[in-house]
């Protein structure tokens, strides 16, 4: 069933958030609040593509098929998402610098590192974002410690049209005193390969980890900006049913 929902911080209309089987026990709604593009001059930070790893920490290569953008639906499966590589800040530590990360960093079959990925979707410009950020960051470890881990990827600065800049990325951290493991996709390109609109944000993808299986894909933020109750529903997806592939 889906659920209606007032366009996004861009003001365009959105995909609604619709809750997969996995999700009926934590509702999603798109909140609405006032989010506005600063009239600074752009700044963009040089994102050229990085080899990817194309295998997890144990060696094993990350799927190939069944690869798109498509989330679970009732008894249908979702796809796989592509492994995608960014440059980012681990843990939110600037003062190691930038690191490669793919998403088969992540990739776990077994299930011994972590069960659930959850990819946030920002920009700088979007105060919804930046309200799920600060929900995330003092439950992150508690999150990591039952199975679930969050991957934040910026994809504008101050302009919707562009950026994110490296001031832009620095300042969200800092000023988010965030933990959380932040890269960048400049203008959304490698997202946008899966339909993904980077004005469309916040935008959250919740990964299965033994099989990388897209279980929801959603505009707008969890409700209240409860993160945990979010990402712990895949937890009992993961918990309660066998890998899809």
């Amino acid at each position: 069933m889906m659920l209606s929902t007032p366009p996004g911080c861009s003001g365009r209309s959105t995909k609604p958030r619709r809750p997969a089987d996995v999700l009926l026990t934590a509702a999603l709604v798109l909140v609405v609040a006032s989010c506005a593009a600063s009239k600074k001059s752009v700044e963009e930070l040089d994102d050229p593509d990085v080899a990817a790893r194309t295998a997890n920490p144990d060696g094993v290569p990350y799927p190939t098929d069944r690869i798109g953008g498509a989330e679970r639906a009732g008894g249908r499966p979702g796809e796989r998402i592509p492994n995608f590589t960014f440059q980012a800040y681990v843990d939110g530590d600037r003062a190691a610098g930038l690191k490669t990360v793919s998403l088969a960093d992540y990739y776990d079959p077994t299930g011994k590192r972590a069960k659930v990925l959850d990819i946030q979707i920002s920009a700088t410009w979007c105060a919804v974002c930046s309200s799920v950020t600060e929900a995330t960051v003092p439950v992150k470890e508690k999150l990591r410690a039952e199975g679930g881990v969050v991957l934040e990827v910026i994809v504008a600065g101050a302009s919707p049209s562009a950026g994110p800049g490296g001031s832009e990325v620095e300042s969200w951290i800092a000023r988010h005193q965030s933990n959380v493991t932040t890269a960048f996709d400049v203008r959304g390109r490698r997202l946008r390969s899966i339909g993904i609109d980077p004005n469309a944000v916040p935008y959250d993808f919740l990964i299965d980890l033994r099989t990388m299986e897209i279980l929801d894909s959603s505009v707008g933020a969890p409700l209240n900006f409860d993160v945990a109750s979010y990402v712990r529903a895949g937890l009992r997806f993961v918990a309660t049913h066998e890998p899809s592939y």
